[in-house]
């Protein structure tokens, strides 16, 4: 009897017969890591050029902060499209072209002469984005069988805070050196280099690292289990409390080298090489700190993943607030970057608790949502927050008004017709409010974990994306 034809969401992915394919599962590694560490540099460089594009193009601090919370609110919303093409066509044709079109985004910000042709560029960028970000992690996970996936991943994900020290560093010294426009052909080219690569990699199929491409049509997230994370309290609460901390972290990559830059006097070059570098540091150091400490606590209490988030942006609470207060440069960075490496320290727990707490048969459409949710009540809404609060903050009626006097009392000194101090310290609140989230989240850890387990999940410490 004639076999039935496979669902094409779960064949193998094989690539047109004319395109060939070099290396194995490693040069596919290097490739996705290079493509993934160009997204980041190009991402960071727009930050911390962020100066001299307002200046030039005549942008106000909320202008800004829309622009820069544009390409994410793209990214956010055509990743579901993506993910549904990359289930059922050729997925290195699909990266590529993702890859090639945020490079041809990043030239193309090199052109833009006012506030409209610049939301193009990166809204554009975002398209581009989507395509690579949710396609590259599938294709590691049929490349690496489940007992090196996670190593795999963690690489993969490193470069954050590696892609992102570099485009603070290179954006701010190109725009020293020479131009801020030059800066997005420097980090915008190499990317054109890396989509040609990723027509040559490797795509094994859907499910080989688990034997097979040709397995029975997997059990596909439907609205209703979408519907149903939302009577799961730990995820809500877990969901709730990433965007509180994705909230701070994408406000400092966004304002973190204007604030530098504006309210302590750096050159673009110094705040792009400080900020670069102790977000770096602080990144890698958070994510290794976090997981460990975590999973030692785990030995006392089955709440010790939230209870350790909980604790950790407890911490950064007072660092952060200090930080963006003190006027002296040095001890403001130093309190800054003992913050940073607590909210980097909850990415890893947190990311397992999303795992430990859906079924497997859902753990897709969890993480969807969860990356969904992280994003929409994150870092989308903090960079235009910030820089609405910094102009308002900064107006002269308020300067001279009551809550003025308030603020020079704390030191939030307005600059010109902006306040930006204030504009960050509008962080601090949302970080407290996420903390009582993951402290709430984590007296349901434990009935949610074996609930999963009951109804077809493994509870085990697996990592999920780090977005």
């Amino acid at each position: 009897m004639q076999s039935p034809t496979p669902n094409p969401a779960v064949v193998p992915s094989s690539p047109p017969r004319h395109l060939p394919v070099l290396g194995g599962k490693y040069f596919a590694l290097i490739v996705l890591f290079s493509m993934n560490l160009l997204n980041y540099v190009d991402r960071y460089s727009f930050f911390a050029v962020g100066t001299h594009i307002q200046h030039d193009l005549t942008i106000s601090d909320r202008g800004f902060g829309v622009l820069s919370a544009s390409f994410m609110i793209v990214y956010t919303l055509i990743s579901p499209l993506v993910g549904w093409l990359g289930d059922r066509y050729h997925r290195r044709g699909l990266l590529s072209f993702g890859v090639g079109l945020w490079s041809v985004a990043t030239v193309g910000t090199a052109f833009s002469t006012g506030f409209a042709s610049m939301f193009f560029w990166r809204a554009l960028l975002g398209v581009g984005e989507a395509s690579y970000g949710v396609i590259a992690p599938a294709l590691l996970a049929d490349l690496f069988e489940p007992k090196h996936r996670g190593r795999v991943m963690g690489l993969y994900f490193l470069a954050l805070p590696l892609g992102g020290a570099l485009g603070y560093g290179i954006g701010g010294w190109v725009a020293q050196a020479w131009h801020w426009r030059a800066a997005f052909w420097v980090v915008g080219l190499p990317g054109l280099a890396a989509a040609v690569a990723g027509l040559l990699i490797h795509d094994p199929g859907r499910g080989a690292s688990e034997g097979t491409g040709t397995t029975d049509p997997p059990n596909r997230p439907r609205f209703r289990d979408y519907l149903s994370l939302f009577h799961n309290p730990t995820f809500l609460y877990n969901t709730a409390g990433m965007a509180a901390v994705t909230f701070a972290t994408g406000a400092y990559a966004v304002w973190g080298a204007t604030f530098y830059q504006r309210v302590h006097r750096m050159t673009s070059a110094q705040a792009g090489s400080w900020i670069g570098g102790l977000t770096a540091v602080a990144g890698l150091l958070g994510i290794l700190v976090g997981t460990a400490l975590a999973d030692f606590l785990l030995r006392y209490t089955r709440r010790a993943y939230l209870l350790m988030a909980f604790a950790a942006v407890l911490i950064s609470v007072p660092f952060g607030s200090l930080g963006l207060l003190d006027p002296h440069r040095a001890s403001s960075l130093g309190l800054l970057f003992v913050g940073m490496v607590m909210l980097a320290a909850v990415l890893g727990p947190c990311n397992t608790v999303t795992a430990n707490v859906v079924p497997a048969n859902q753990r897709a459409a969890g993480y969807a949502l969860s990356i969904f949710l992280i994003h929409l009540f994150g870092d989308i809404p903090s960079p235009i927050l910030i820089g609405a609060v910094s102009d308002f903050c900064g107006r002269a009626s308020i300067d001279h008004s009551p809550l003025g006097h308030l603020f020079h009392v704390i030191g939030a000194n307005p600059v010109g017709s902006t306040n930006l101090t204030m504009g960050m310290l509008s962080v601090v609140p949302i970080l407290a409010v996420g903390a009582v989230f993951f402290l709430v989240g984590s007296r349901h850890l434990a009935e949610d974990q074996d609930r999963a387990r009951s109804r077809g999940g493994d509870p085990a410490l697996e990592q999920g994306p780090l977005h």
